[in-house]
């Protein structure tokens, strides 16, 4: 009966470990390394080209939504969310959306981007977002 009691406590400890682990994206032991997050990264064909990686570009820029910053030694990044509820890290110079957003500043309250005018790719117009 002991052996039963202590076989079932093992097997229900497992079983109510295993389902609540998520990943949490402020924990950097669980990021993701630079390797998978380049898998990310897609080529930009619109009107302007740019050398910049692009990340959501199948996303409208107007879907994705600031959900924090991360502010870890000399690396910031910017998270963002998709409307599939992905989670997009993007750090300084960057660019993000169907738009290509170049991502020009992060800080503790928010980002800047700098949107491209329509047809005219070299200028650009600034663009502050705050969480």
């Amino acid at each position: 009966m002991r052996k039963f009691h202590y076989f079932f406590t093992a097997i229900l400890g497992l079983c109510s470990y295993l389902p609540g682990q998520a990943a949490d994206p402020f924990d950097r032991t669980q990021r993701q390394s630079e390797l998978q997050s380049e898998t990310r990264i897609s080529t930009h064909t619109a009107k302007c080209s740019f050398n910049e990686p692009v990340f959501a570009i199948e996303t409208a820029f107007d879907q994705l939504k600031l959900v924090g910053v991360v502010m870890y030694k000399q690396v910031p990044e910017a998270l963002f969310l998709d409307d599939r509820q992905q989670l997009i890290t993007a750090k300084q110079g960057h660019r993000l959306g169907q738009e290509s957003y170049l991502l020009q500043q992060i800080s503790k309250n928010g980002v800047r981007l700098l949107r491209p005018k329509t047809g005219q790719c070299e200028q650009t117009e600034s663009l502050d977002v705050r969480f």
